[in-house]
C-alpha cells in the first residue's frame, strides 16, 4: 500500500472567486495586505527567483488585479 505525504496546502480551502472587498472588521498592521484569494491578512514575501512579491499561502503575486483593487494599490 502506497502512503501519500500530507500537505498543509491541501487542507486550505482556496476560493474560485476572489474577494472584491476587504471585510469591514479586518484591520491591517504594518506591511500586511489582504489576500483576496485565501482570505487572510498576510505579508507578501519577495520570490527571489521571480523577483515579485507573492502571498506565502496561495502564491498569488502582488501584480494581480484583485490584490491591487482590494488593497487600494491601483
Amino acid at each position: 500500500m502506497e502512503e501519500k505525504q500530507l500537505s498543509l496546502f491541501k487542507l486550505v480551502k482556496f476560493k474560485n472567486k476572489a474577494d472584491t472587498e476587504m471585510p469591514a472588521n479586518v484591520s491591517l498592521e504594518k506591511n500586511q495586505l489582504w489576500c483576496p484569494y485565501c482570505s487572510n491578512k498576510v505579508i507578501f514575501k519577495r520570490d527571489k527567483r521571480l523577483g515579485v512579491k507573492k502571498c506565502p499561502i496561495c502564491n498569488i503575486t502582488i501584480h494581480d488585479y484583485w490584490v491591487k483593487k482590494v488593497n487600494h494599490l491601483v
